[in-house]
């Protein structure tokens, strides 16, 4: 049922659908609309569903960004774009979006074989995608300093743990991603040997916490 992708991109934040016209996409609160509801609705509405409204943002992972569109639907709210999240191709492997097309929720067996593209060091690169693969270096030593000058060291120190630990070696070098139950077996390599993500968004237990031995870490 899921296919691995031979060829992945970094994941994108929803706004990316927008990029094809140029132009940043509206905030969501003048987008969501319901009969007979004014703005004030639709921010309390966003509210109930777990949005920050007012102060920074609070960054989501990509199953999160899908559960709060669907709760948006749940209340009798559209979009006056159109958008539907699930047809965009960086969600459509969440457990939400599974969910949704099935009618039923995802089996631990479908949980755990999902692809996980969340972590940048599993990425495979195209031979003209021009990345470097040292772009793809996604921790660093639990505590190092994260001065711009120490980050030649640090990068070189994390890739040697990554390769221990299961990485492609070299990154990048294999055409597809892990699923995210051996992805959480190859991060709790690095962080028991005391190294943290650059990113905490690049977990798969941050991600989605029922993967099989996530409760336990």
């Amino acid at each position: 049922m899921f296919r691995k992708s031979t060829a992945m991109t970094l994941p994108l934040l929803m706004t990316s659908v927008f990029l094809l016209t140029g132009c940043p996409p509206p905030p969501d609160l003048t987008q969501w609309q319901r009969p007979d509801t004014d703005i004030n609705g639709v921010r309390d509405a966003m509210r109930q569903c777990g949005e920050q409204i007012d102060g920074p943002k609070i960054p989501k992972t990509d199953n999160e960004s899908v559960l709060y569109y669907q709760c948006m639907e749940k209340q009798g709210f559209t979009r006056k774009d159109g958008f539907k999240i699930c047809s965009i191709r960086v969600y459509r492997d969440t457990p939400a979006c599974i969910t949704q097309d099935q009618g039923h929720p995802l089996s631990q067996s479908q949980l755990d074989a999902l692809p996980f593209v969340s972590d940048r060091g599993f990425h495979p690169i195209r031979p003209d995608s021009g990345v470097s693969p040292s772009s793809l270096i996604s921790w660093r030593k639990a505590g190092a300093s994260l001065h711009f000058s120490h980050e030649l060291e640090n990068d070189k120190q994390a890739l040697a743990v990554m390769y221990q630990c299961g990485y492609p070696q070299p990154l990048g070098s294999v055409p597809y991603v892990p699923t995210l139950r051996k992805a959480a077996n190859v991060q709790q390599c690095m962080l028991d040997k005391g190294f943290e993500p650059k990113k905490n968004l690049n977990l798969v237990c941050r991600n989605y916490p029922q993967v099989t031995g996530c409760s336990k870490k």
